[in-house]
């Protein structure tokens, strides 16, 4: 008897979780990406038309707009990215396996066949030996690497805005 004989010989199920884990935090990504885009926008507006003109309101516009089109792209549908933006990718020359197995942080750097592998001892085994189940293991690590590359935008996208919101603070100070 092997020491993972006690686990559900059902991976599918697990595997599942897993997936649906990771589209939820894809559909997290968009919610805080749409929120703070919409917010962006709003805040750039008020700048146009009711902060005293002058180089600090002038930046402050300017840091609101290009938050924008960050999070236009964050919002986007990330799955592939083309060459230029690879910068958005987990970093892959970690040696070590995830170490959480529901953190899209930990499972966006894997290659599908680390994954696979590793699932393969964490359930209990039986993910090898199916393409089906290697299938929701891809699909696994598209979602992850999609809710990485997102939640990167969005830190890229608040700095953005947070600057921005300095600036028209100092704005609204300085007259």
């Amino acid at each position: 008897m092997t020491i993972s004989a006690h686990l559900s010989p059902d991976p599918e199920r697990r595997l599942r979780a897993i997936l649906e884990s990771m589209t939820r935090s894809v559909e997290r990504a968009d919610l805080k990406v749409g929120a703070l885009t919409l917010f962006a926008a709003g805040e750039a507006a008020f700048v146009f038309a009711a902060a005293p003109r002058g180089a600090v309101s002038f930046a402050a516009l300017a840091l609101l707009g290009a938050s924008l089109p960050v999070g236009a792209l964050a919002f986007s549908p990330l799955a592939w990215v083309p060459r230029w933006l690879t910068l958005l990718d987990a970093a892959k020359d970690r040696p070590a396996p995830p170490e959480g197995l529901l953190a899209a942080e930990s499972l966006a750097a894997c290659t599908r066949r680390e994954l696979t592998i590793t699932l393969d001892h964490y359930l209990g085994g039986g993910i090898t030996a199916t393409p089906y189940y290697e299938d929701i293991v891809g699909l696994i690590i598209l979602n992850a690497r999609e809710a990485w590359r997102k939640a990167r935008l969005f830190k890229v996208s608040c700095a953005l805005v947070g600057v921005g919101q300095l600036a028209v603070l100092l704005s609204l100070l300085w007259h």
